[in-house]
């Protein structure tokens, strides 16, 4: 089961995206991504960052999320992609960035990304990753 809408808060520019884990998380979270910067107006090379980091998250999350889905709400803005994957669970944000390393090639959101943060709420932890470009 997927959903895609506005955030809460109504602020434009932002989706939120609760996918069942499974095997669809990677796909749907890729075209959603995919689509997402390509409305960001980020040139190729970082739309398809955005997907690699994209298929990344969906392939490690799923054992970091305090629920049964992975959530994420992404924000465009002008040339810039913001990923807020969560509720993880407490360690959930720094473990997701370790596991995101790949032998032979290191950590690609750490590559990839322009920013990337730990954002502690409650008993809840969110990993947030921005993409950008700067013209």
């Amino acid at each position: 089961m997927t959903g895609a809408a506005a955030s809460p808060n109504g602020s434009p520019g932002t989706t939120r995206v609760s996918i069942a884990s499974g095997p669809l998380v990677g796909p749907v979270l890729r075209r959603v991504v995919g689509m997402l910067a390509a409305r960001a107006d980020l040139p190729l090379d970082r739309l398809d960052d955005a997907v690699l980091v994209a298929d990344l998250i969906a392939s490690r999350a799923p054992a970091h999320m305090q629920s049964p889905s992975v959530d994420v709400d992404l924000e465009t803005g002008d040339r810039t992609l913001l990923l807020r994957v969560g509720p993880l669970r407490p360690g959930g944000g720094k473990a997701l960035i370790v596991d995101a390393s790949v032998p032979g090639v290191g950590n690609v959101i750490e590559q990839l990304a322009d920013d990337i943060s730990v954002s502690p709420e409650a008993d809840a932890e969110f990993l947030v990753v921005r993409l950008a470009y700067a013209s």
